[in-house]
């Protein structure tokens, strides 16, 4: 069919005037969704008007207005995330609604994000520059970059309103006060008062100086105006409350506590703040009390119930709390603190690793939240991961400077690690937080004899003694600080009265030993022997007793001492380790094959047992048996050197061994350690049975640098020496070694390379 164009042309008329009224309707629905949630926003019916404005965006998404409105409305409801959203568009949808680009800049720099806050206030400012929120913002901006006076530039922009502005006053005393100009700050922040008494936050900023210059007077006399002025202010109280903790005076701080909970007996956070200052200073029972009330007053609240069942745990009071947190985790799935507890209990269970998933997730899922880091902290510890455990400690000082748990357990790890400064440093931290942590000034003691302060660590350690009587942690390291400082006496007093206190006290025993029987190991039986008298059940005393009689070659006497220890205590499996070393040493690999069975029935993940009963099989030539058992140990602790190394070694003794299976383990034990002659005699084998002749050499020599006098990494040396042409070298190791005499188990060998050497 032919369409002429005046058809066409009446065409499209007919169809624009069709789509008028279509897109007419639009905007009048759109304008009368816009209308209802202005309406309902007056009646102050938010949730009305969400839904009005939404509708309207359905319409129209690029509607700035609505768009603007809705991001007023979830701040009100306190949804950021969403206000955030809303606020950007209508800013970028509508350049000109500068209220809403002010919001967009308050949101980027709280988020610290300070460029894309500048570059909406520099919006803001070339559209009008006398905008008076965006020059206050951005005095803010300068003062948070540190650029103080651009800052009072900017409000200098603002004019006379800044004399009276409570808020630009107060303003003006922080750019003040980040100078360190403290009378100027102080005058800016009085006068803040006098503009406008009843703001709060004046009064706080001022306190806020007063503690900063540490002027407790002038602090003291302004919290009294303070509380005068707001009775019912429960901020007010914490303010007191913590001057009083600041003070020492615990039982003010206790008593405004009290206060804020009758001001605001609903509120469950300060429940928790009161049930924290009981379990901060010793009164646990309190802190239940307190708890349990809160319970009851404020009925499912996940936070006090976690709060409550966390206090049971550290009472040991584990069933109350296992009880408490299978009501959490039905009530409040997936809530921080029960998880938080889960993991702890796992830990307590020795499945440690089970824990640490659930802490790892909880870091994950609640950044700001210290605690989690720090039982991963202790975690790691318990693990041996000392590096892993100072990275979490660290992240939870971090987020909470002021809890002395952290830096203990810090201190601690530097301790662990031998860093004694650092040791002091955090011990006299979390000295400073809280004066009664006896675990702190433990290990402060332990650091200043770690870097021979000894009259320094004799000093403290004696009026510790005084103040904890009995203590034989306090009293051991008194007398290694003793020992140090040359009073020898002293140190024998102090672990005379260990002694007393537990005479199976092992630290106390040994140092005994060693500084007064080091010579004398009749002298030192003779000790133990009484002792034993003293502590009949005492399995510890029969173990170091087995050691002395051993060391006097009093086999069977020994033998018998490490019976007894297991006949005390059969969980116990040093002993069991010790009369089976005494066994294999006597030739009676039998028994010693029972007793490593013993140790792994006790504890089937015992790596000193199946290695021994490893090392049983390869002295008796059963490589097969033996290699199983240093797989098994390899599943129980996965590239561990001990057993990855001695099965490289099986693995390349066998002519029909897989190389390269050999050589990732002597790699891996290389990794886990570095430096251990063995394990380089060992890579290096694998290397010259692979033929790599110079990184066997370079292998053999690094394992001589550590033990220059073994023959066997000499032979080694001088084969693969040979294997590299080197006929020279190799001859001369030769004839240096068999020159000394000494016999080792390829001493024929090297005798007969040294004939084919020099023969050729």
């Amino acid at each position: 069919m032919i369409i002429n164009k005046r058809m066409v042309k009446l065409l499209l008329f007919f169809f624009c005037i069709c789509l008028v009224p279509a897109c007419s309707s639009k905007e009048e629905k759109k304008q009368v969704y816009y209308q209802n949630a202005l309406n309902y926003i007056k009646q102050k019916k938010p949730e009305a008007a969400i839904l009005e404005l939404r509708s309207a965006i359905q319409i129209d998404a690029k509607y700035g207005d609505a768009r603007y409105q809705l991001g007023l409305l979830y701040l009100e409801e306190g949804d950021s995330k969403k206000a955030f959203g809303e606020l950007v568009r209508a800013a970028d949808l509508n350049p000109d609604n500068l209220d809403a680009s002010l919001k967009v800049a308050q949101f980027y720099l709280l988020s610290h994000k300070k460029d894309e806050s500048r570059k909406r206030i520099d919006h803001i400012l070339a559209k009008d520059p006398n905008y008076r929120d965006a020059l206050i913002l951005l005095a803010n901006l300068e003062l948070n970059e540190g650029k103080f006076d651009e800052a009072l530039t900017v409000l200098g922009k603002i004019g006379k309103e800044v004399d009276n502005s409570d808020e630009l006053q107060n303003l003006k005393g922080r750019i003040y006060a980040a100078q360190q100009q403290w009378d100027a700050a102080e005058e800016a922040f009085q006068r803040a008062i006098a503009v406008n008494g009843a703001n709060f936050i004046n009064y706080k900023t001022l306190l806020l100086l007063y503690e900063s210059k540490k002027e407790k007077d002038k602090a003291k006399k302004l919290l009294d105006e303070i509380i005068k002025k707001f009775p019912d202010n429960a901020q007010a109280h914490l303010l007191l409350a913590g001057y009083h903790r600041s003070m020492g005076n615990m039982e003010q701080v206790e008593e405004e506590l009290k206060k804020v909970i009758e001001i605001d007996s609903k509120s469950p956070r300060f429940r928790l703040q009161l049930a924290d200052f009981y379990r901060q200073n010793g009164k646990s029972s309190n802190a239940e009390e307190i708890l349990v009330k809160a319970r009851s007053d404020i009925q499912k609240n996940p936070d006090i119930t976690s709060s409550l069942a966390t206090l049971y745990f550290d009472q040991a009071q584990f069933d109350k709390a296992k009880t408490l947190l299978d009501e959490l985790n039905a009530e409040s799935p997936g809530h921080g603190g029960a998880k938080l507890l889960k993991a702890r209990f796992l830990q307590k269970e020795g499945k440690v690793r089970d824990g640490l998933v659930i802490l790892q997730g909880l870091n994950t899922d609640f950044p700001s939240w210290a605690d989690p880091f720090f039982y991963l902290g202790v975690a790691h510890y318990s693990l041996g991961e000392i590096d892993l455990a100072k990275s979490a400690v660290t992240n939870a000082i971090q987020k909470d400077k002021s809890n002395p748990r952290y830096h203990t357990l810090m201190a601690q790890l530097f301790d662990t690690q031998g860093a004694f400064e650092d040791a002091k440093k955090e011990a006299a931290i979390a000295l400073g937080l809280d004066s009664k942590n006896l675990r702190a000034a433990i290990i402060l003691t332990r650091a200043l004899i770690g870097t021979k302060q000894y009259d320094k660590a004799v000093t403290i350690l004696a009026d510790m003694k005084k103040q904890v009587p009995g203590n034989t942690e306090i009293l051991g390291n008194l007398a290694l600080a003793s020992f140090g400082a040359g009073e020898s006496k002293s140190g024998e007093e102090a672990l005379t009265e260990v002694l007393k206190i537990d005479p199976g006290h092992i630290q106390a025993i040994g140092l005994l030993i060693g500084m007064k029987y080091k010579d004398n190991i009749p002298g030192a039986e003779s000790l133990v022997r009484q002792q034993i008298e003293k502590a009949p059940t005492d399995h510890r005393l029969y173990l170091i007793f087995g050691e002395l009689l051993e060391k006097q070659k009093k086999d069977q006497e020994s033998l018998a001492a490490y019976e007894k220890a297991q006949e005390l205590n059969p969980e116990n499996t040093q002993s069991y380790l010790a009369a089976a070393k005494l066994l294999t040493r006597l030739g009676k690999r039998h028994e010693a094959m029972g007793k490593y069975n013993a140790m792994i029935e006790q504890d089937p993940k015992s790596i000193p047992g199946h290695m021994g009963i490893a090392a049983l099989f390869e002295a008796e030539g059963d490589t097969a048996k033996a290699t199983e058992q240093y797989k098994k140990l390899l599943e129980i602790k996965e590239n561990y050197a001990p057993a990855a190394n001695n099965l490289a070694w099986l693995i390349t003794s066998d002519p029909n061994g897989d190389l390269g299976k050999a050589l990732l383990l002597a790699m891996a034990a290389k990794q886990a350690s570095p430096d251990a002659p063995d394990i380089a005699d060992t890579l290096g084998w694998v290397y010259y049975h692979r033929k790599s002749y110079p990184l066997a050499i370079a292998q053999f020599e690094l394992a001589l640098q550590g033990r220059p006098d073994s023959p066997v990494i000499v032979y080694h040396l001088a084969l693969a020496l040979s294997g590299n042409n080197q006929k020279e070298e190799a001859v001369k190791a030769l004839e240096k070694l068999l020159a000394r005499k000494v016999d080792f188990p390829d001493r024929k060998k090297a005798e007969e390379l040294l004939v084919e050497l020099t023969k050729k």
